[in-house]
């Protein structure tokens, strides 16, 4: 009986010693049933570390209870916890998934052609030389005056210039129809002057008859064109009365 104990309790340690031991763990790491390459496999509780090949395999120094940290650029890190099944299987399998890509927003903006400039025409050395060095070179000013003003020609260009406006002042002469068409509305006439449409035309006749109508169109006073409109409508009420 007291063998039988023994031997019962010596496996139960023995067992129990080879589960406290570390032994190589061998497993993959797969996303969506594909291998990934360059996983790294972190053993967090004895601090070692590998990285998973081209076939997404990789081998650790591990033990139950032991935390494997499976971590990714674009990969989810999972954390695992082993168990005792993890050592018995010919290989254990870690999936990842991949993480959410972050669209970025991209503004589009039309560019705009490139202006291409024609480039500047070269000017030889010696060209710019003799410009510089030429006796009469216009460019540089050396206090001289080149060509001499004419003032007896500028004198009585002035003089025709005042003469000719004098003359133009004595010879204008401005239409009291036209000036009454370009400064005064349809509704003078019919509001202020109370004439009828049709009698418009006849009234600025009877205007123009008038010697004295060249002399108020010639002031160019709106006001002295108004007075004497306003008189000749009294004149040109008389005449049909």
């Amino acid at each position: 009986m007291k063998t039988t104990s023994f031997i019962a309790v010596f496996l139960f340690v023995f067992q129990l010693g080879l589960c406290q031991s570390e032994k190589l763990l061998q497993g993959k790491v797969s996303t969506d049933g594909f291998p990934i390459a360059g996983i790294d496999v972190i053993n967090q509780t004895n601090s070692t570390l590998t990285v998973t090949d081209a076939s997404g395999k990789f081998s650790i120094s591990a033990k139950v209870g032991d935390v494997l940290i499976f971590a990714g650029k674009n990969y989810t890190t999972r954390r695992i916890f082993l168990k005792q099944k993890d050592f018995e299987k010919a290989g254990m399998e870690a999936a990842l998934n991949q993480e959410a890509i972050q669209l970025v927003e991209v503004e589009i903006t039309k560019e705009t052609d490139d202006v291409k400039l024609d480039a500047p025409t070269a000017v030889p050395l010696r060209s710019v030389d003799n410009i510089l060095n030429s006796p009469t070179n216009t460019m540089v000013y050396n206090g001289a005056i080149n060509h001499g003003l004419n003032f007896v020609a500028i004198g009585k260009m002035i003089g025709k210039l005042f003469k000719g406006n004098k003359d133009d002042k004595a010879v204008a002469n401005v239409d009291i129809k036209e000036y009454v068409s370009d400064n005064f509305n349809k509704d003078f006439f019919l509001k202020t002057l109370k004439l009828k449409e049709e009698e418009i035309g006849i009234f600025l006749e009877f205007c123009y008859a008038d010697p004295k109508a060249t002399i108020i169109a010639n002031t160019n006073n709106v006001l002295e064109v108004t007075d004497f409109l306003i008189s000749k409508k009294e004149d040109f009420r008389k005449l049909k009365n």
